[in-house]
């Protein structure tokens, strides 16, 4: 089985984001693919001391009949959608679990538990993310950045099916390329999807042609077609908004770019980064963001 992927599932059953996602931008789910959605369930003071002794150690079908009417609902729309693509059922999973350390942490620990090639964050989850880059002052908030250093995380909103294609945002930073790697691995066996490799210029002048040639030669390497990359230069200061602007003019499915961008060298020594990020789950609405340690 060549990839397996972490979705994240809410209790409400408009709102799998994630799921969606999935199975309207990938074509060959059921030979290529895993599930395992993960569901986490909030749990009030008076619980959470018996929470904290059983968790991660129940076995599944006895936190699952734990679960709210909604939340199963929620699981069962969800396992609909992915056999609807042809998705063995054996290749679909599902966890559940109470709150622990809180959603991210706790999706983080699944995620360090097993062999995932991306985590998908729906709309509620990646809110919590949000929160975390716009409050890196905290102590708390540094230490769950700092342990997003392994796997891709992709953040989709509520995204539009007839969208395609990815535009692979680099600003030379050895994150950014990392992405190219992430993006190139992903769809190589996608090949309705093209990949426009975007770069935004500066004001000291345009070096995107080295960046440009690096990238493509890791695509090709993962056996990407040539015909199917672009090359794509954009001009403002405000990277995040250029990005935005260009997703939507393009109407991308998705944007992948690095977590650790070359304007944040410096604050990553220090556990602080992820701004454009930040920015860009304002901006976007209808397409995922795949953020790249």
């Amino acid at each position: 089985m060549k990839f397996h992927f972490l979705v994240t599932l809410s209790d409400n059953v408009r709102h799998l984001f994630g799921i969606r996602f999935i199975c309207s931008f990938f074509s060959n789910l059921a030979e290529d693919c895993q599930v395992t959605m993960l569901h986490i369930h909030s749990t009030g003071r008076n619980d959470m001391k018996g929470v904290l002794g059983n968790m991660w150690m129940r076995p599944a079908d006895d936190e699952y009949s734990r679960l709210t009417v909604q939340a199963k609902r929620a699981i069962g729309k969800s396992k609909d959608l992915l056999l609807d693509k042809d998705i063995p059922r054996e290749n679909i999973y599902t966890k559940a679990c109470a709150e622990h350390y809180g959603k991210i942490e706790d999706i983080l620990k699944e995620a360090l538990m097993g062999q995932y090639d991306a985590i998908t964050l729906g709309r509620r989850a990646s809110y919590s993310l949000q929160w975390l880059f716009e409050n890196q002052a905290d102590e708390t908030a540094q230490a769950v950045i700092k342990r997003l250093c392994s796997i891709p995380v992709w953040i989709c909103p509520e995204i539009e099916p007839i969208r395609k294609n990815m535009l692979l945002c680099l600003d030379g930073s050895d994150s950014s390329f990392r992405a190219a790697d992430h993006v190139g691995y992903i769809l190589a066996s996608e090949p309705s999807q093209a990949i426009t490799l975007f770069h935004v210029a500066s004001s000291d002048g345009d070096n995107s042609l080295p960046i440009f040639k690096h990238a493509e030669s890791i695509l090709l390497y993962h056996g990407v077609n040539g015909d199917r990359i672009n090359w794509l230069v954009g001009k403002g200061h405000n990277i995040a908004r250029v990005i935005g602007e260009e997703v939507n003019k393009g109407r991308y499915a998705a944007a992948a770019l690095g977590l650790h961008g070359m304007q944040e060298h410096s604050m990553r020594a220090k556990g602080l980064t992820g701004r454009t990020i930040t920015k860009l789950i304002r901006k976007i609405e209808r397409a995922a963001i795949w953020c790249c340690p």
